[in-house]
């Protein structure tokens, strides 16, 4: 069940980033402007994966690795509600999209959830540690992937500049 409130509290931190920040990127100082298909596309991809993982775990949850991809995808949403979403909010001294459902959702969520597994599981926190950091570089990665093909998708119907 935590989890799943995991999952959900996402979801719902990425449809706040979806309808917030392609917007607050053309005035940031600190966030390259972003068009919104592109980061739509970006994001909803990011989402199916979130929940590809959250269901293998489902599926196996007494399958280590599959125990520390779900750890490591929760901590790296508890990093993500501190930077960049709490920093950029302090840095530019504005609201930035993502830092109210990160704080009021994904940081308690993502917490309890956290806890759980460590109850249940055979997770330590220092493996936790790198893979929420490993799996926080990959997701970097594939989102610069996805707004590549985002760019590549939508050329055609982005709107000029």
């Amino acid at each position: 069940m935590e989890i799943l409130l995991f999952l959900i509290a996402f979801t719902l931190h990425n449809l706040e980033e979806a309808f917030f920040l392609p917007a607050w990127s053309r005035t940031s100082k600190f966030q390259k402007t972003v068009e919104p298909k592109v980061f739509r596309f970006a994001v909803t991809v990011i989402t199916l994966v979130a929940y590809s993982i959250g269901a293998l775990y489902f599926l196996w949850p007494s399958n280590v690795y599959l125990q520390y991809l779900q750890a490591g995808l929760i901590g790296a949403m508890l990093l993500n509600v501190l930077v960049p979403h709490v920093a950029a909010t302090i840095a530019e001294k504005k609201y930035a999209p993502g830092v109210v459902t990160g704080l009021i959702l994904i940081f308690p969520f993502g917490s309890l959830a956290m806890y759980h597994m460590f109850q249940i599981s055979e997770i330590k926190i220092l493996g936790v540690v790198f893979s929420a950091i490993g799996i926080g570089i990959l997701l970097l990665g594939i989102i610069v992937t996805l707004f590549a093909i985002g760019k590549r998708f939508y050329k055609d119907k982005l709107r000029p500049r």
